[in-house]
């Protein structure tokens, strides 16, 4: 009998045959009765909380929006264009307008990426720039948050006469969800903003340990979101853009207006969409990152296996698919290959290891079972993450039967960074 099974790898796929069905676990999103580019304009003349975007843009002079990069699909060839033409509409110069890649600290910005970013006929001539979180003459602190995190923030954000922050809402395995307040920070902020918010993610009271507020789906009391918010606040966007997407990347509902109020009702939806519970664990859970631009790189990469893996079984065999043509980033290696429990919570500890919650993620999921990675990574690269390689699906197959022999249970998350699986009676 044929239990074959086809999931995205890059801009390709791979298959491979299961020794037994296998439960394929993906978000289900109805088609909406409305186009993308109608749904889009429905957030911007219909906000929440907030009046519609060209109202608020009537009299400025310049304005920013900030966008994601190439590592993230949020629909921003339908959507930027819709605000622009509103923009131009309450009288604000085409060249008062900048569109700014809000990339946090990740290097990602590449001009030749405007088309795939922002439609073809946009840009032809809007000025398109990357986020630089390390230039000090490009920051300037607006204040320190409750928690203690010096918020210093892009100028070019700062200066703007309108500020209008977008972003594709799905869950996020430490800040709750992605969009909203996380174009601001990380998005725009400096180095040393980002790495002390995202430090909320380990606890050190005293044992050091992942802080189980920081997780998928959790807003109310994570202190990553919250600190997010407050700092966000200092210098708030005047507008906010929240797109929800379906598995084939189209846009299927938007919320626009205030950033608090828009991004909690896009988190609802997501929430009741993307997080998928199931009765039983897995022996074997084969998970792909989603193809490309999910799995364009290391710390991508990862996101899949920290959103999936509590639903295995201890001792069960992971599969992670994940191409990597951007290679892991040397930080991470150096992060994850340290495998003495003891060394590591050391080296956090005395702050040698700078963002070590995702080593410590990363610990917890080798500790439940065998990771083996499918991907264009070398061998021994994929060895510093812990995990074992495998050139192509059939042979980690191949290897999670010698392994582990046959299994009761295969899970199969096609689109694993924006997939959350768990059991229902996982509490953590």
């Amino acid at each position: 009998m044929n239990h074959g099974i086809r999931l995205p790898y890059g801009y390709a796929f791979l298959e491979a045959e299961l020794p037994l069905p296998a439960d394929i676990l993906c978000p289900a999103y109805e088609v909406p009765d409305k186009s993308e580019k109608h749904i889009v304009e429905l957030a911007l003349d219909a906000a929440l909380g907030a009046p519609p975007l060209e109202e608020i843009a009537r009299g400025r002079k310049s304005a920013v929006i900030l966008i994601a990069c190439r590592t993230r699909r949020t629909g921003s060839p339908i959507y930027v264009p819709a605000i622009v033409e509103r923009l131009l509409r309450a009288g604000i110069p085409p060249a008062g307008i900048t569109v700014v890649t809000a990339t946090g600290s990740h290097d990602n910005f590449r001009p030749q990426d405007a088309e795939l970013l922002l439609g073809p006929e946009l840009a032809k001539w809007i000025r398109l720039e990357g986020h630089d979180c390390h230039s000090e003459e490009k920051l300037r602190l607006v204040g320190t948050t409750s928690r203690g995190t010096d918020v210093w923030l892009s100028t070019r954000y700062l200066d703007a006469d309108l500020k209008i922050a977008t972003g594709r809402v799905t869950c996020h395995y430490f800040a709750g969800f992605s969009g909203g307040r996380k174009a601001v920070l990380p998005g725009v902020s400096s180095l040393t903003t980002i790495r002390q918010n995202h430090s909320f993610a380990v606890l050190r009271d005293p044992e050091i340990r992942v802080n189980p507020l920081t997780a998928n789906g959790v807003l109310a009391g994570n202190p990553i979101h919250e600190d997010m918010v407050e700092a966000a606040k200092f210098a708030p966007p005047d507008f906010t853009l929240n797109t929800v997407l379906d598995a084939h990347h189209r846009i299927v509902a938007a919320f626009g207006g205030d950033m608090v109020v828009a991004h909690e009702r896009a988190a609802e939806l997501v929430r009741q969409r993307d997080f998928i519970e199931v009765n039983e664990p897995y022996e074997w859970l084969i998970v792909s990152s989603g193809g490309a631009p999910y799995d364009v790189n290391g710390i991508q990469a990862i996101k899949a296996p920290i959103n999936n893996y509590k639903a295995l079984r201890d001792g069960g065999v992971l599969i992670l698919i994940s191409e990597c043509p951007e290679g892991i980033s040397e930080w991470l290696l150096q992060a994850t290959e340290i495998t003495d429990p003891t060394q590591l919570r050391a080296r956090i500890r005395d702050g040698t290891l700078i963002l070590g919650h995702n080593a410590l993620w990363l610990e917890e999921i080798r500790r439940r079972a065998t990771v083996i990675m499918v991907t264009a990574t070398p061998p021994q690269t994929v060895a510093r993450l812990g995990f074992e390689h495998a050139s192509s699906l059939a042979a980690a197959v191949k290897r999670a039967m010698e392994l582990r022999g046959t299994p009761r249970r295969i899970g199969v998350v096609p689109l694993g960074t924006t997939t959350v699986v768990s059991l229902k009676s996982a509490t953590g």
